[in-house]
């Protein structure tokens, strides 16, 4: 019988952040190209430029984080 490896759940949170934060700047580099916006894709827009610069600040924290973990052992 052959067993998936489950990832640990540092991997989980690492993608799950990566992804978020690589969307989010997508829509954000998107809706960047035009020259005028409607209301709602302006408020879209500074969704996604939010949740770049959180996503982005998260994933540097995870990476210092694991990095200080792994210094301990």
């Amino acid at each position: 019988m052959n067993r998936l490896k489950t990832p640990s759940p540092f991997n989980l949170i690492f993608m799950s952040v990566l992804a978020l934060t690589l969307g989010s700047g997508g829509t954000a580099v998107h809706l960047g190209q035009y020259p005028t916006l409607t209301e709602s894709q302006d408020r879209i827009f500074d969704s996604a430029v939010t949740m770049w610069t959180m996503g982005a600040t998260t994933l540097i924290g995870l990476l210092s984080n694991q990095s200080e973990d792994k210094d301990d052992d």
